[in-house]
């Protein structure tokens, strides 16, 4: 009963997400105003995230796919995490994406840092860190609840665009042109300080993993006798 809570609770979110953001967003924002919406939207996100959070604890925790149980899986897992953490520590600083941003002057903008990865770091930090998590946390719950976050981050970015290209036009139209929707991996070493930035937020990271996988993880594989 619980897996299917939380699969109607992931697609809920995930729906919802689209629907307000935006097929159904220019008649919400005419029905309750601009800031009527924003607590509306808020609300709703807020009701199917607890809903999710509290199946995804009832759900059960196996059986696994594969044994999380090896050294290699874990490596991959520590690498690509930590490379999603520095995307999303680089994605804070003057992210055009993000909710709220002034895209005045966009247009006249060149592309430096992160944004020579992939003009959406916040949201492929995301899905890379979820994907990376399935590797050593593969049951059907983390299944379920992991597919529909990374649907809702890379499709969501997808129409980010449409959406801001209609919005800013010429704006964040030429931005696009700039910049690559893919990460570049070629370009990494534009991540720059962003690598140590990350690193506490990366430990922080992993050790959370470890708490809901209630065995070592990553960084933490190295040390199985630390309390978990």
């Amino acid at each position: 009963m619980a897996l299917l809570v939380l699969i109607f609770a992931v697609a809920g979110f995930v729906g919802t997400h689209f629907l307000f953001s935006h097929i159904a967003r220019p008649w919400a924002v005419a029905t309750f105003g601009g800031s009527g919406f924003r607590i509306f939207y808020s609300l709703v996100a807020t009701t199917f995230l607890v809903v999710i959070l509290a199946a995804y604890h009832e759900s059960p925790h196996g059986p696994m796919a594969w044994s999380p149980d090896n050294l290699g899986l874990q490596l991959v897992f520590d690498v690509a995490g930590y490379f999603a953490v520095a995307l999303f520590m680089a994605s804070l600083i003057g992210n055009p994406a993000l909710v709220g941003a002034n895209l005045n002057g966009l247009s006249t903008r060149q592309p430096s840092g992160v944004f020579l990865i992939t003009r959406h770091p916040m949201m492929f930090a995301i899905a890379i860190w979820l994907v990376v998590h399935l590797l050593i946390l593969p049951s059907l719950r983390d299944l379920i609840a992991s597919t529909g976050l990374v649907v809702l981050a890379l499709w969501g970015s997808w129409l980010q665009d449409a959406k801001k290209t209609a919005q800013s036009g010429r704006e964040w139209g030429l931005w696009v042109s700039r910049t690559p929707f893919w990460p570049d991996l070629r370009q990494i070493g534009h991540l720059g300080l962003n690598w140590v930035v990350a690193v506490v937020p990366w430990l922080l990271a992993t050790w959370m993993e470890m708490r809901i996988m209630q065995s070592p993880v990553g960084v933490w594989y190295l040390f199985p006798d630390l309390p978990y």
